[in-house]
């Protein structure tokens, strides 16, 4: 023979065993059967948790979203309530009633203490009865007005 021939003769050969002899692909659990069953449920559990820290977001956020809310509310409601407020004071100035006796009284305020009228006048309390400036005498004191009476001459102080 010549040394072509045992050549292909080889190559034939080797060819023949390749083929019908497929080398097996090594399985992963061949070598650790426990290996497989615990890469499984290390998955399964890296899920559950991804699952459940999505959900812990959404809530903190909608929990944020909701506190957030309640403040602008209540910013709202409390402008809301305000800008009436500085818009009566504007319209109503408390100016000071100036009299021929040359002095200035403002009324401030008027409550009601144990049953006696007390009005505010000049930042002092006064009652029926009391003076102002040696000169004005309070006559009464009514739903926000006092009257006030200088040398026989009646005032209306109004709030």
């Amino acid at each position: 023979m010549s040394l072509i021939q045992q050549a292909l003769e080889k190559t034939s050969r080797a060819n023949e065993t390749r083929t019908t002899n497929p080398a097996p692909a090594p399985k992963t659990y061949a070598r650790d059967p426990m290996g497989a069953v615990l890469e499984r449920e290390l998955r399964q559990v890296q899920q559950k948790y991804a699952h459940r820290r999505s959900l812990y977001w959404k809530v903190a956020l909608g929990v944020v979203f909701v506190g957030l809310a309640g403040v602008l509310a209540l910013v709202g409601i409390h402008s809301k309530n305000a800008a009436p407020l500085r818009t009566e004071a504007k319209a109503m100035p408390q100016t000071p009633v100036k009299i021929f006796s040359g002095y200035l009284y403002r009324l401030t305020g008027i409550t009601n203490i144990r049953g006696k009228a007390i009005a505010v006048i000049n930042n002092r309390l006064v009652g029926i009865g009391d003076t102002l400036n040696g000169r004005a005498i309070v006559t009464a004191i009514g739903n926000g007005e006092v009257r006030l009476d200088i040398q026989g001459k009646e005032l209306k102080l109004t709030l």
